[in-house]
């Protein structure tokens, strides 16, 4: 993307949103989910032009994902997407999709798990997002953990040995040692894993649009103060549990006394009931199982090419190392 590819995209946009300065490109802003940003001064203050990845979210998908941010404007720390003339929250540009958004102050909290004041901002804040939601539940069983399922199923049914033949064909990859010993554990375990989870994946639970990607990457503080909830492009409609599971394991890890006051915190503003609770554990045992296949697929497989050159070989080891210590039983 070009900075003349951000200027036609601003140019469909009032005066006070193009940039007074010149725009700061940011790339992927360390992730790796694909997409472009800009950051800029304007009229209206700081905002982030933003070029979805060519071929990741459709215009229904952030349409609607749109909307639904536009349920949670009162609550101050969601950056809202601006319109534009014509009253679009979104543009096409080059083969991509683009649009504009308050940049959100403050940074993350690096510390694992953070301070306790900071942990209970973020869970609150987690818990007023889904509740901001909630007018758009249902009941139904999980998508998210019938997809897993479905993983699961494809990896016995010859996805193991494909991704085997992958890894054992690529010498002196630093990621090769992790990647054969996730291999050997996950065939031991996977079957009594797609017991567990062919149970979850069949209960009703209320479902509504969810984050299904939430970090602690996610969440910015200026000192205790939560000040942004960012990055919205896997949103979908779940059940909750995927979202408290994900941060849980991202933020807290094995650690019980911060585990409890996460959830008490979300609690105090959305209570769970029954079946959410129990979901989070059938979310945290088959992303145990299954993170570090899909960084394996995307490195050995399908070779994919990150912006961090680190990011195969950290990832594939952290969730090893997750899946190891679920396995043990030390989350439990």
């Amino acid at each position: 993307m070009t900075l003349d590819d951000l200027h036609s995209v601003l140019a469909h946009y009032p005066a006070m949103v193009r940039p007074v300065a010149e725009p700061e490109a940011l790339g992927n802003a360390g992730g790796n989910s694909g997409v472009s940003l800009w950051r800029y001064l304007s009229g209206q203050g700081s905002l982030v032009a933003r070029a979805w990845p060519a071929d990741g979210t459709d215009m229904a998908h952030l349409r609607q994902i749109h909307e639904w941010l536009f349920m949670a404007e009162s609550l101050g720390f969601v950056p809202i997407p601006l319109q534009d003339r014509m009253g679009r929250t979104f543009q096409e540009q080059s083969g991509r999709l683009w649009d504009v958004s308050p940049w959100m102050p403050g940074s993350a909290a690096l510390e694992r798990p953070p301070e306790r004041v900071r942990l209970r901002a973020g869970f609150t804040a987690l818990a007023s997002f889904h509740q901001a939601m909630a007018s758009w539940s249902r009941f139904g069983p999980s998508p998210g953990l019938g997809h897993r399922l479905e993983e699961i199923r494809a990896l016995l049914r010859g996805g193991f040995d494909l991704l085997q033949a992958a890894v054992e064909g690529t010498a002196g990859d630093p990621a090769r040692g992790h990647a054969l010993r996730w291999l050997d554990v996950a065939r031991r375990v996977t079957p009594r894993y797609q017991e567990h989870l062919k149970q979850a994946a069949s209960m009703t639970c209320r479902l509504q649009p969810c984050l299904r990607d939430v970090r602690s990457d996610h969440l910015l503080f200026e000192g205790e103060t939560l000040t942004g909830l960012i990055d919205f492009g896997a949103m979908r409609v779940d059940v909750v549990s995927g979202d408290l599971a994900r941060l849980l394991a991202e933020w807290v890890e094995e650690d019980r006394w911060a585990r409890a006051e996460a959830l008490n915190a979300y609690s105090a503003v959305r209570p769970l009931d029954s079946s959410e609770g129990v979901l989070i554990d059938a979310f945290d045992a088959s992303a145990a199982l299954l993170g570090v296949g899909h960084w394996v697929r995307w490195h050995f497989l399908e070779k994919r090419v990150f912006e961090d050159s680190n990011a195969v070989a950290r990832g594939i080891e952290r969730g090893l190392e997750r899946l190891l210590r679920h396995v043990s039983g030390e989350f439990h």
